[in-house]
């Protein structure tokens, strides 16, 4: 297997997600509270800008007509005034005492009342007073427009938008579907701040991984100590059997002086940690630099809970701690591990 800080397995990704639940919890709180603030600043601006309409009224007449003359009259002038040249019209008699602009001024609609002579003038804007001055400004130049323009008819006023009804408000947003986009975001943001953590973490949440990259190792996972003192037992007594001298490395990389304490002398045995140690009777501390000095001992007892340090006995027995191990002591161990020709590999992942 070619080992880097990025691989994984599903069941590593998983497990790593789940011991990860509290950065998961803090993400999604912390963007629960941005978003849902961004979302209340849009609504609240959402609702300042809601379109109000105003309706002024206007009566046409034209003395020479009458009945379906008079009405063809008037839905030709209806549709003369909503049309786009009449808007363009009007919105040049805009002048720089309007509180509105030329753009604004042709947001008008024209609607005949049934039965009637009298053309509604509907204006809308994103406020009501607003909505009222163009509608009465619209007014005003269909009042005062030319015989020519209202083909030989008259306009009269009937009703002001100031005399008619509140102005009325036409949209809104829909501020409970905003909140739980912003919700729903929050999760999915979360949940991929929580795989890109795991995907990038330097520890190793499934233990198989460690397996895979040692394939010639001799395995074992003791559930507690007493396990773990026959495993190592068992060990040591496979490697008399075979009548070999014990010529071993027990390298140890996270624990160590809880480790320690459960390990039996072994012929001579050197402990090298630079941390300050009761040593048990049989023996005998070094600093951890001295490691590769000539010292003749049956059992090397290695501290690499600081730095990744191995001896170069044939026997290598590697502890990890399950829960701690890292992709980075294992690919400084496996580029150690290429130096010891006839090497003999016991791996033991502690939970």
């Amino acid at each position: 297997m070619n080992l880097s800080v990025h691989s994984h397995s599903v069941k590593g990704l998983l497990k790593g997600m789940l011991n990860s639940w509290r950065l998961f919890v803090a993400t999604f709180v912390v963007l629960t509270l941005i978003l849902e603030a961004g979302t209340y600043v849009y609504s609240r601006r959402g609702v300042a800008t809601n379109t109000y309409s105003a309706t002024s009224k206007v009566l046409l007449t034209q003395e020479t007509l009458d009945g379906g003359s008079l009405q063809l009259y008037l839905n030709t002038e209806k549709v003369m005034i909503g049309s786009e040249s009449f808007a363009n019209y009007v919105s040049k008699q805009v002048t720089a005492k309007e509180k509105f602009s030329k753009s604004e001024v042709t947001n008008y609609q024209i609607e005949n009342e049934n039965g009637t002579s009298i053309l509604n003038i509907t204006a809308t804007a994103n406020s009501a007073q607003k909505a009222k001055q163009i509608s009465n400004f619209v007014l005003e130049v269909v009042a005062n427009a030319s015989s020519e323009q209202l083909r030989g008819g008259n306009a009269t006023v009937v009703e002001t938008a100031e005399t008619a009804e509140t102005a009325k408000v036409l949209g809104g947003q829909s501020n409970r579907k905003l909140y739980v986009v912003a919700g729903l975001m929050a999760v999915i943001l979360s949940f991929m701040v929580l795989f890109i953590r795991v995907y990038f973490d330097n520890r190793i949440y499934d233990f198989e991984i460690v397996k895979i990259a040692f394939p010639t190792a001799v395995f074992y996972e003791p559930a507690d100590e007493n396990e773990f003192k026959k495993n190592i037992a068992r060990i040591f007594k496979g490697i008399k059997q075979k009548g070999n001298t014990v010529k071993t490395d027990i390298t140890i990389f996270d624990g160590f002086s809880k480790i320690m304490g459960l390990l039996n002398v072994e012929g001579t045995t050197n402990v090298y940690s630079n941390q300050k140690l009761a040593m048990p009777k049989g023996m005998t501390q070094m600093s951890l630099d001295s490691l590769y000095e000539q010292h003749d001992a049956n059992l090397n007892v290695i501290d690499a809970t600081e730095k990744v340090a191995m001896g170069l006995s044939e026997t290598q027995i590697l502890v990890f701690n399950e829960n701690d191990c890292t992709k980075k002591q294992v690919l400084k161990v496996l580029q150690e591990l290429k130096q010891i020709s006839n090497l003999k590999l016991v791996v033991i992942g502690l939970k």
